[in-house]
């Protein structure tokens, strides 16, 4: 935790450990707990609820939670939980519900879930960097974000094959549509218009409660789309900082 004037918790993605997200709030005043989603913090827990609860415990200093991807599955997770002890949440690249279901046809289809867990069973390392490149993929210059990927990359995956396996299945299993559209506490969803892995039409199922869709964000920001998510927790962090 870094010492700040205002609680924030910074919630990483599937796989990825939250340095990848942490310049969100460089140089802010925050009081910032980073979570990874790894196998120090997922620990036993069983689904993003179980999840939820040991991130909570213990607080009641009533924090603005930050998600990424995953990572925003389980700051919802934690409102709807403990609605009282929680500022707000921003979701980044998020979705309620990542594969497509009969009345959710604004996700990743089935078949295409299948084919990745499949690869991650065979083959856990290499399914990981792949998925890193599908963060940047779709961008004008995907060569130049590549790029920057390279010290993630370079260090490999800092979670174990099992824990991995394990948090991919949150993502074929949460639900969250419900808590999405009626939220505990004020909420604010970032979408990118370059988002290989959520699709940005989401957006539009939760115009009312936040749902906006970033210019050429991928689903890792970088670059002008960076610059807009920073801009976004500060001004949502305003909004409500004295609620």
């Amino acid at each position: 935790m870094r010492s700040g004037t205002r609680p924030l918790m910074l919630i990483s993605g599937w796989g990825a450990p939250v340095s990848m997200i942490e310049p969100w709030v460089d140089g802010s005043t925050y009081d910032v707990t980073s979570v990874s989603l790894d196998t120090s913090s997922v620990g036993p827990s069983a689904n993003v609820d179980e999840l939820a609860d040991r991130l909570m415990e213990g607080r009641d200093d009533r924090p603005l939670l930050v998600g990424w991807s995953l990572g925003g599955l389980v700051a919802m997770a934690m409102a709807r939980r403990a609605p009282d002890r929680i500022r707000g949440v921003i979701t980044v690249a998020s979705t309620p519900c990542f594969v497509a279901r009969d009345d959710w046809p604004t996700a990743m289809p089935p078949d295409t879930f299948d084919r990745f867990r499949q690869g991650l069973a065979q083959n856990a390392s290499r399914q990981w960097r792949r998925f890193l490149g599908l963060m940047v993929h779709g961008l004008a210059d995907d060569k130049a974000a590549r790029q920057s990927l390279r010290p993630w990359l370079d260090a490999g995956p800092q979670t174990d094959d099992v824990t991995l396996g394990q948090t991919l299945e949150w993502l074929a299993d949460t639900d969250q549509r419900d808590d999405w559209a009626n939220p505990a506490v004020s909420t604010r969803h970032l979408f990118g218009e370059r988002d290989a892995l959520v699709p940005p039409a989401c957006a539009s199922a939760f115009g009312g409660n936040g749902g906006q869709v970033i210019r050429s964000m991928a689903h890792w920001p970088t670059g002008p789309a960076l610059s807009q998510v920073v801009q976004e927790i500060e001004e949502f962090d305003h909004e409500h900082a004295r609620q």
